[in-house]
């Protein structure tokens, strides 16, 4: 039987099965209240609650203006780099060209080996001005086995490697050239 003095029992018994009043410790209940007052200011911080910058859209504007800033910042260093005289231009595209391999194609001098078209002579295969050449180096002719140098070299770095290929090979006369290929230029 339940004893009726006893404040922790229920009023009810069922079966001989007494309900209990067994209340959680209060270190527990201070644990409870502590997460949920952390969570609480967890999700409005992190989550976001209107127009305080933490919701995902402001995160997305921020990253883009951060995106747009970097690149325009980008284009003003290369603005400002691009003042070259044709010499410092040259060099640049002479250290360039060696340290991509072009060498390995070309040859030291440019004179072309089993590879690669001798890029001294008056003959071209793919045009006879900057613009060709530029096009070439950027994108490649995979058929010839020209790689792309678009995605490691930076569009005044292709420019500056045109630029030495035009001014100090075409029309030297290195040793052992590789036979002409393509069209007359001048």
């Amino acid at each position: 039987m339940v004893d009726k003095n006893n404040d922790k029992a229920h009023d009810h018994e069922y079966d001989g099965i007494v309900e209990q009043n067994n209340p959680p410790p209060y270190w527990i209940i201070l644990v409870l209240i502590l997460t949920v007052g952390f969570s609480m200011v967890y999700v409005i911080k992190y989550f976001g609650y209107p127009e305080n910058g933490n919701d995902q859209k402001s995160e997305y504007e921020q990253s883009i203006a951060s995106y747009e800033l970097e690149k325009a910042n980008t284009k003003d260093s290369t603005a400002k780099g691009s003042i070259l005289t044709e010499n410092q231009m040259v060099a640049a595209g002479k250290k360039l060209y060696d340290e991509k391999g072009c060498i390995a194609c070309h040859g030291a001098n440019g004179e072309g080996n089993a590879v690669g078209p001798n890029l001294t002579d008056d003959t071209w295969l793919n045009g006879c001005n900057e613009d060709p050449i530029v096009d070439i180096i950027a994108n490649g002719k995979p058929e010839k086995g020209m790689t792309a140098f678009k995605n490691s070299l930076s569009d005044n770095q292709i420019r500056q490697v045109a630029k030495y290929i035009l001014v100090s090979l075409v029309g030297s006369n290195p040793a052992n050239p590789k036979a002409e290929q393509g069209e007359p230029c001048r």
